[in-house]
């Protein structure tokens, strides 16, 4: 892992049982020029499970062809019993088409919701997302995002 940035943001759901069945997405956090968020269906994404992701912010304004890879992981935080968190980690190329990549079964919603397990405490639900990005990606962007900047304002002179 030495090769990769990473990050860890944390993302606490107040509300959890006000939430409607509709998506919802975390603040932005930022990896050297990436900039993430967590998306989470609180109702299941078409199944009785929580159902929770990693989105690229803003991927429709990005040009044709880009990519990131990025290893990751989303914990469900046991507020009761550290030990009993639940996380699902894996690895995948984000591109225009496939802008989100995560668990659409993350846990039942059943086990989920039911205050005695621990996920959820005084409705509020706490959810991590653990990202690594290869440092080469980052600076590769860097500079391209530098010479931009560098030519546009060339550019006004």
């Amino acid at each position: 892992m030495e090769d990769f940035a990473s990050v860890i943001f944390t993302w606490k759901v107040d509300n959890f049982s006000k939430l409607d069945a509709v998506k919802h997405y975390s603040d932005v956090f930022v990896i050297g020029v990436f900039e993430w968020r967590i998306l989470m269906y609180p109702r299941g994404n078409n199944v009785d499970y929580l159902s929770v992701y990693l989105d690229v912010t803003g991927s429709s304004t990005l040009p044709l062809g880009w990519a990131r890879h990025a290893r990751f992981s989303l914990t469900i935080v046991n507020q009761l019993q550290s030990s009993k968190s639940l996380t699902k980690d894996t690895e995948h190329v984000f591109n225009k088409r496939d802008s989100n990549s995560g668990f659409t079964s993350l846990i039942p919603l059943s086990e989920f919701c039911d205050h005695s397990k621990g996920y959820v405490v005084n409705d509020t639900c706490i959810i991590e997302a653990k990202v690594a990005v290869h440092k080469s990606e980052i600076k590769i962007l860097e500079e391209q995002k530098t010479r931009r900047s560098t030519t546009s304002r060339d550019l006004q002179i």
